[in-house]
């Protein structure tokens, strides 16, 4: 059996076609933002790129079981698009816009929230248990809940938004949310940035040169790395307090300076949950780079109704290797 999966990402499009256990027979890879005005150009971009893929697996799109695709915001499970503020979209009818698309009319076509979906992945690929978090560190900071084996969504469909716990409150800084001091205005990427310039490193240091500079011993890039994991730590005891998860794995592209953040992390942990919670581990995501692009076929997976119970015994092998620790 063939599936179609679609990673819509902040600053590229992902298509593949896999079979039920992850294997990629077919993938690519192009650069396009989600920040554009033309919302169908960009589905349009995306079923072509599906297309292209089922032809290189030797079949054609309409003959797939049925695609599942990830989108950066709210979502309903019908295709509802509610809004995605990092791409700047509004509410449109998403399925209506791939459904639209030459092989995909009669198609069975699933949609899931990004965060969301790579949960769901790390349940059926990763070997993740029944009650974990899913928190993804990048441009933004979103997360996701998995209890009893099942994604949380809240009566809005809005649960699980770790970005916006507030960690700070002597010295907060702005959120896109308009609150102050949410560990997203604080320890995202662009945060990093920011704080990297403020300390003296330069305006061009992002979050991968920064933690470049703590690996090589610089005492600032260090601390700011440092209190990237206190902030990370008080968010994850408020998590840890009230949902008990066994685990938590972290994605997205800051996690690959995870080394440098667990022992703050860790230490925070055990210095702010109740003793009873302190023991959930935190582990970085064991998708790497496909992670988004594998939650897309988990939410392909799971719409069809094919039962993911055997999922920790699914090995998957990503088709690029995870990113070594000392790269985001």
């Amino acid at each position: 059996m063939l599936i179609g999966a679609i990673d819509a990402g902040g600053t590229k499009i992902l298509a593949a076609v896999m079979t039920e256990t992850g294997e990629v027979l077919a993938r690519c890879q192009d650069s396009v933002r989600t920040q554009t005005p033309d919302v169908p150009a960009y589905f349009t971009r995306c079923a072509e790129m599906l297309a292209g893929c089922a032809r290189e697996a030797g079949t054609r799109v309409e003959d797939l079981r049925g695609a599942g695709m990830n989108i950066p915001g709210m979502v309903t499970a019908d295709g509802q698009v509610l809004g995605s503020p990092s791409s700047r979209w509004g509410a449109f009818d998403a399925r209506a816009l791939l459904a639209s698309q030459p092989g995909f009319e009669n198609l069975p076509l699933f949609f899931e929230n990004d965060v969301n979906a790579c949960a769901l992945a790390e349940r059926r690929f990763g070997g993740a248990g029944d009650d974990f978090l899913w928190i993804t560190v990048s441009t933004g900071i979103g997360g996701a809940v998995v209890a009893d084996g099942r994604v949380i969504r809240g009566a809005g469909g809005c649960a699980g938004e770790f970005g916006h716990i507030v960690v700070e409150r002597e010295n907060p800084l702005p959120c896109g949310c308009g609150g102050m001091g949410c560990l997203e205005a604080q320890a995202a990427g662009p945060a990093i940035k920011k704080r990297a310039a403020a300390a003296g490193l330069g305006a061009e240091t992002d979050a991968k040169r920064c933690a470049e500079l703590a690996w090589q011993g610089n005492a600032l890039a260090t601390k700011i790395y440092e209190e990237t994991g206190v902030w990370l730590g008080r968010a994850l005891a408020v998590y840890a307090n009230l949902l008990n998860p066994a685990s938590v794995y972290i994605g997205g592209g800051v996690s690959g300076a995870l080394d440098l953040m667990l022992p703050a992390i860790r230490r925070t942990l055990t210095a702010e949950a109740i003793p009873q919670c302190r023991g959930m581990r935190v582990e970085r995501t064991r998708l790497g780079y496909e992670a988004a692009l594998m939650g897309a076929a988990a939410v392909c997976l799971d719409g069809l109704g094919l039962n993911s119970s055997a999922h920790n015994t699914l090995v998957f092998e990503p088709i690029i290797r995870m990113e070594s620790a000392h790269e985001i």
